[in-house]
């Protein structure tokens, strides 16, 4: 237990210092206690409104309705949304653990943000009016009901509160933390996720002239760009599920995760080559990969798997519990 102990913290320190795309979850910063009570002990949260710098007090159905509007489609599967709505409470007890052991000035007294780039995101009952309108009530329900089953439970490994990765689309295949963080977490294991690739948006390109990718370059520290553009991307090294693991710039290695914040991509699942004064991105999935997907946990939803179901397939060896 000590162990996963010490592979979590590693973990969420490297996933506070690498934002994710505003789709995915970044996970829960700061210690997660070994003793495996990850009962928050109220049916209360505060949550930090970055837009309007000012703290407020929820109850936790109402955080949750609002976190589960935030991060997933309110039109996708009953299944998918009860499954969401678990990741979104384990998360929310995870952050009021560390919180009561170590509070961050950055939130001025809260246990959480609404900043999906930081924490989970959070949509308050005026702003899920404004953007469900006609359909608010109809909506409103759907995430309800979702929140009443689901929501009701945390993940647990070991007894103690799992890092509830999850992404948006993946590759095909997730990703291991070890692959994206460094850290090995025997929940966060590669899965096939075959649905994903009949999404939509599975796909993605991103085309940069050779001016503005030096600009974007600028961010990447120790790249120094030569006067030859063909000369600034060498061989990318990839895992299994397609993501870049490292891939030189400017003369120095970095990681599929740095390049996809400084470029502006979907996911670190990329191929990138340079023609016409360009450089050409072709990218799958959308997010770091990590975890559950919401589109594959959409699609096993609609071929008849359970949210329980789901969530044992996404996040290895886990038990459901009942949230105290």
């Amino acid at each position: 237990m000590k162990r996963s102990f010490l592979l979590a913290l590693i973990l969420l320190f490297f996933m506070v210092t690498l934002p994710l795309s505003v789709f995915i979850i970044p996970d829960s910063e700061g210690d997660l206690s070994p003793s495996g009570d990850f009962s928050a002990g109220t049916s209360k949260i505060k949550v930090f409104l970055t837009g309007e710098d000012k703290v407020i007090t929820v109850s936790m159905t109402e955080y949750l309705i609002g976190a589960l509007a935030s991060e997933m489609p309110v039109l996708y599967h009953s299944e998918a949304l009860n499954a969401q709505a678990a990741v979104c409470r384990t998360y929310a007890e995870k952050m009021i653990e560390q919180q009561s052991e170590n509070p961050s000035q950055e939130l001025k007294g809260a246990h959480i943000s609404d900043d999906s780039s930081v924490h989970q995101g959070y949509m308050t009952q005026q702003e899920r009016k404004e953007k469900f309108g006609e359909q608010y009530e109809i909506y409103e329900e759907k995430l309800s009901e979702a929140v009443k089953e689901g929501g009701s439970y945390v993940i647990t490994y070991d007894g103690e509160l799992i890092t509830a990765a999850f992404h948006a689309i993946s590759s095909g295949q997730t990703e291991s933390s070890l692959n994206l963080w460094g850290s090995d977490l025997p929940y966060l294991q590669p899965v096939q996720s075959a649905g994903d690739k009949l999404s939509p948006d599975y796909a993605s390109t991103v085309t940069l002239t050779d001016a503005q990718f030096r600009e974007k370059a600028a961010s990447l520290k120790g790249a120094v760009l030569s006067d030859d553009s063909e000369e600034w991307i060498g061989k990318a090294e990839t895992s299994d599920s397609g993501t870049v693991l490292s891939i030189t710039v400017g003369g120095k290695e970095f990681t599929g995760l740095e390049i996809r914040e400084a470029m502006g991509l979907r996911s670190p699942c990329f191929t990138v080559k340079h023609e016409d004064g360009s450089f050409v991105f072709s990218v799958v999935g959308y997010g770091h990969g990590a975890g559950m997907s919401q589109y594959g946990a959409d699609y096993m939803a609609r071929q008849g798997s359970s949210w329980q179901e789901i969530i044992k397939y996404y996040y290895k060896d886990v038990e459901i519990q009942k949230s105290k």
